[in-house]
């Protein structure tokens, strides 16, 4: 049985330099037009995904869906990844606990710097008809703080106790025809034009020296040289 897709259909393509422009720029004037155009297949989903889910609602769905985000990143924080398969979909684990492994992640949601917006609602159908898949984008700009610190301690990436604006267009999915399925994230859509993330920075262990053939022990019998952490 497929419980989620394997990725984005027809996926929202954020306006370039979103969240820097006004609504009433020529741009912003623009944006708000190219969205209402889309609104339509928007509308046609949304009547679809009612069929299924009663209680699906454009104005309250940001809310949930900015409830379900936070919680599945404070799964991050302890590695609760019974609690995070619950919240994101087979094709989002993955990418969530990539790299992860060894590591300590502390994450936090500092404050909504908008509120959370749906621009975009599709629905597909896997496999067969009788299989039917909602996507909702959602829009979320955010203040974050995001450190990541790797087995010895030392942080690789980030910084506790700085936080950052982040622009995200976050796409939830629901499998429609499971009647005990539920809205979980499924994937975060990166523009073209936005800057590239800050490196983790690789840490590595170096050995201590080794002895040389015939050189004389000066260690106790099985002690070992220490190593050293770089």
């Amino acid at each position: 049985m497929v419980v989620s897709t394997a990725g984005i259909f027809d996926a929202y393509v954020p306006p370039e330099g979103d969240a820097r422009m006004s609504p009433l720029s020529k741009e912003g004037l623009k944006q708000k037009t190219e969205r209402m155009r889309k609104n339509v297949a928007s509308q046609l989903s949304v009547r679809k995904i009612r069929e299924y889910d009663a209680d699906f609602k454009i104005k309250d769905f940001p809310e949930k869906a900015k409830d379900i985000f936070i919680e599945a990143h404070l799964c991050l924080n302890n590695s609760n990844h019974k609690q995070l398969h619950t919240l994101v979909t087979e094709h989002c684990f993955p990418d969530m606990v990539w790299d992860l492994r060894y590591k300590t992640v502390r994450w936090s949601f500092v404050e909504s710097l908008e509120p959370a917006q749906v621009v975009q609602v599709r629905c597909s159908s896997m496999v067969s008809q009788g299989s039917l898949f909602g996507q909702v984008t959602v829009r979320m700009h955010s203040r974050q703080t995001l450190a990541i610190y790797d087995r010895f301690g030392r942080l690789m990436y980030g910084q506790e106790d700085v936080p950052k604006d982040v622009l995200e267009y976050v796409v939830f999915e629901r499998h429609l025809t499971d009647p005990y399925g539920g809205w979980r994230m499924h994937a975060k859509i990166v523009p073209l034009w936005a800057p590239p993330k800050q490196p983790i920075l690789k840490t590595v262990m170096i050995p201590g020296p080794q002895p040389q053939p015939g050189e004389n022990q000066e260690e106790a019998p099985g002690e070992a040289p220490s190593p050293q952490l770089a």
